[in-house]
């Protein structure tokens, strides 16, 4: 069965973000740019809370969001200086530091991963098992969609070559509407979520398996984070401050993020908006209930391992002392 939190996650239904040049007031005239990606969404609505309430600024710092244009690499800016904390995933991060760039995860954002397989309750798949021969579409043979899928399979035995997988770009919600496919991979924050606001009767496919990807990511470079030791201390706890208001107090982070999206303009989108951000607050939540940035190493060496596992993904081999610490979270 699917582990405790996500099935309340899917049970909601059956990105990222950002926003360029605002900064709130502070001692430090120098910026630390926080890099996201794409256009504004409330599921990081704690960023916008820690930068709206003064956060950041009571942390001395001078904090400016900005978002990646589309055809921007996720780390680009943040090896090149411009930004100097990036929101990645974990698997992400693997890959760009087997490709030898150097960047590192200094803190976790979702404590839980979001990926899920979802299917109409018509077609009659209830399990991975089911899927084979199905037709399960994803956005491309890349990312945590494709990882999530390899793994989900292998948890019953099967490859890829046991199911027909369908390329189909960003559209997984309208192709699982149509009836293009018999499932997607999806996120349990976002498409299981549409496909609700949609009317269509959606669950989420049952596995009892534990998914081996790190999600949503606070990433730096190792010099910045070394040189900036207690620059970047101060920013993860505030950061931890703004999603901890988001998590006690939904219609604030609500708020925050009505002033960066403009496309909650009327009451459907407000609704379903209303819908992901409680089930964002659950990712961020995660089984044992608490804010917390601190990263689990155990997810990671899994992740490490299962990556290692996939032929032609890494470049060169990964140590986890790579990819991530926990030498700057907040501590309790």
């Amino acid at each position: 069965m699917m582990r405790p939190v996500l099935r309340k996650v899917a049970a909601l239904a059956a990105g990222v973000i950002l926003l360029g040049g605002c900064h709130g007031g502070t001692t430090s005239s120098r910026s630390t740019v926080i890099g996201l990606t794409y256009v504004p969404n409330v599921q990081f609505s704690g960023i916008y809370l820690a930068l709206d309430n003064g956060n950041y600024s009571s942390h001395k710092l001078n904090v400016e969001l900005r978002h990646h244009g589309n055809d921007e690499g996720v780390f680009t800016a943040l090896v090149s200086g411009d930004e100097q904390v990036v929101l990645a995933t974990g698997d992400e991060v693997v890959q760009a530091r087997s490709q030898g760039m150097d960047v590192i995860s200094v803190a976790t954002y979702y404590r839980e991963q979001p990926n899920v397989i979802l299917t109409r309750k018509d077609t009659g798949i209830k399990t991975v098992g089911d899927l084979k021969g199905k037709k399960v579409g994803i956005p491309g043979e890349y990312g945590s969609s494709w990882l999530a899928l390899q793994a989900y399979l292998a948890s019953a035995n099967m490859t890829t070559s046991d199911v027909n997988v369908m390329s189909i770009g960003y559209t997984q919600t309208s192709a699982l509407s149509k009836g293009d496919v018999d499932a997607i991979v999806g996120f349990a924050n976002n498409e299981a979520v549409q496909l609700s606001a949609a009317g269509v009767d959606a669950q989420a496919v049952e596995c009892d398996c534990t998914i081996p990807l790190v999600s949503a990511s606070l990433v730096t470079t190792p010099q910045w984070a070394k040189d900036h030791a207690n620059e970047l201390k101060g920013l993860l706890a505030a950061t931890q401050e703004g999603m901890t208001t988001a998590v006690e107090h939904p219609d604030q982070a609500f708020a925050a993020t009505e002033k960066r999206d403009t496309t909650l303009s009327d009451e459907k989108t407000r609704e379903t908006a209303t819908k992901i951000l409680t089930a964002t607050n659950l990712l961020i939540l995660g089984a044992n209930s608490t804010v917390s940035l601190e990263q689990d190493t155990s997810r990671w060496n899994e992740m490490l391992s299962f990556m290692s596992s996939l032929s032609g993904l890494l470049q060169q081999d990964v140590s986890l002392d790579q990819v991530m610490t926990n030498d700057y979270v907040p501590r309790s």
